[in-house]
Parts: C-alpha cells; sequence; structure tokens
C-alpha cells in the first residue's frame, strides 16, 4: 500500500471518528461507506485455529477479509467526475 492510500485511509477514518464528512481526496468531494459485500461490513471472512479438521464448538471467525482487507468496507467517491474508490 503506498503512503499516499495510507494517508487518504487516515484522513477518513479520522473524519469518521471525529463525526465529520470526509472527503474524496482526489477531487475533493464527498465519500460514501460502503459496507464489504463478502463479510457484511464484520471485517472476517472464516475461521481457521489451525487444525486440519475443526473441533471448535463454537468457531468464531478470525480470518481477516481478504476483499476489504479486514476493513468492513472502503470509502466511495460520490461524484462522477471521480468514481474513485478507495480500498
Amino acid at each position: 500500500m503506498t503512503e499516499s492510500v495510507r494517508a487518504e485511509e487516515k484522513n477518513c477514518q479520522d473524519a469518521k471518528s471525529a463525526d465529520i464528512d470526509p472527503m474524496c481526496p482526489r477531487c475533493g468531494s464527498s465519500v460514501d461507506w460502503v459496507t464489504c459485500w463478502s463479510c457484511d461490513g464484520e471485517g472476517m471472512s472464516g475461521h481457521d485455529c489451525g487444525e486440519d479438521t475443526c473441533c471448535c464448538a463454537d468457531p468464531v471467525p478470525n480470518v481477516p477479509c481478504d476483499v476489504c482487507d479486514g476493513k468492513g468496507g472502503w470509502w466511495s467517491c460520490l461524484s462522477s467526475d471521480c468514481q474513485k474508490e478507495d480500498r
């Protein structure tokens, strides 16, 4: 992941935690949080306890989602001119 993408993610996350509207780092337009379709926003997509045959009574998801990298979703620019999804 490049430093500019990390900085963009940090800015959006800071905005989300500060309860202000995050902006697209490319065009300055509003962005919307898109919930990951693979993990339903949980950030985890499966269970891996390290055993070939899992005997866990209640397998808790512990494998980060490979679609959203364990973040539960991504920011998507709402501008039709930009259409950049920051994943």
